[in-house]
């Protein structure tokens, strides 16, 4: 019987404790979290289909997606969050992501296959959002909500060969350095390991504009036309609320 009562008194504790951490919610509690991941790229091209003339040779470029050039590379972010309600969060991020180029043919000058050598993509960026978590009252919670922000671009150069004419062109302005937009929305789960501490995976799709075109590339203007990406970053998050 004793045995009993002290289970009984045990599991009784262990409520009352899992209560007090559930019952909190997000309201006035700060929020920073650590996160770190990758993106796929969904859509965009990072060169644009365009016909003219290359030396005084008839150019054909063919639209080239940056899923083809650009492999999923290293994503990291910091966030910042206030919880507005016991249900609802805002936020700002900080971001980088790089990843390196693979060479691509990309059309064909007088008949002869065009290869491009593109710079590494990379950029810097910020977001703000609003997170709506369901059933926040337990220590899995999921949550969804909208984003918008910006990202500060470098420029990229392309090297592109004609290999058959012995022909190459370096250093070829393709997208210019800028800052453009972005608009998304974050889907995603945190697991609270404590009042304080939590783990998280979350992942989205993000629409960014344009970079500036330079139109450098004389008969072949528009190479650098576009270069909108639709992507999906999905990531892992180590944080605390307080």
């Amino acid at each position: 019987m004793k045995t009993r009562h002290l289970l009984l008194a045990a599991t009784a504790a262990c409520v009352l404790g899992t209560t007090d951490l559930r019952a909190e919610g997000l309201q006035g509690r700060w929020i920073i979290a650590l996160e770190a991941g990758s993106t796929t790229e969904l859509g965009g091209d990072a060169i644009g289909a365009v016909t003219g003339t290359v030396l005084g040779a008839p150019a054909t470029v063919d639209a080239v997606s940056y899923k083809k050039v650009y492999a999923p590379s290293f994503l990291g972010q910091v966030m910042i969050g206030y919880g507005v309600s016991p249900k609802s969060e805002i936020f700002v991020r900080g971001m980088h992501y790089k990843s390196n180029a693979t060479g691509v043919q990309a059309g064909t000058v007088d008949g002869h296959p065009l290869n491009a050598f593109l710079d590494p993509y990379e950029e810097w960026g910020v977001e703000a959002g609003w997170h709506w978590y369901v059933a926040v009252d337990r220590r899995l919670k999921s949550y969804f909500g909208p984003t918008v922000g910006a990202r500060f671009l470098n420029s990229i150069l392309g090297t592109f060969t004609v290999p058959e004419l012995e022909t190459s062109i370096l250093n070829v302005p393709v997208h210019g350095s800028g800052t453009v937009a972005v608009f998304g929305a974050d889907l995603g789960f945190t697991f609270d390991f404590s009042k304080h501490v939590f783990v998280g995976m979350e992942t989205g799709i993000r629409y960014q504009t344009a970079p500036p075109n330079p139109g450098a590339l004389p008969g072949l203007q528009a190479l650098g036309s576009g270069g909108q990406r639709w992507t999906a970053p999905v990531y892992g998050s180590f944080g605390v609320r307080f």
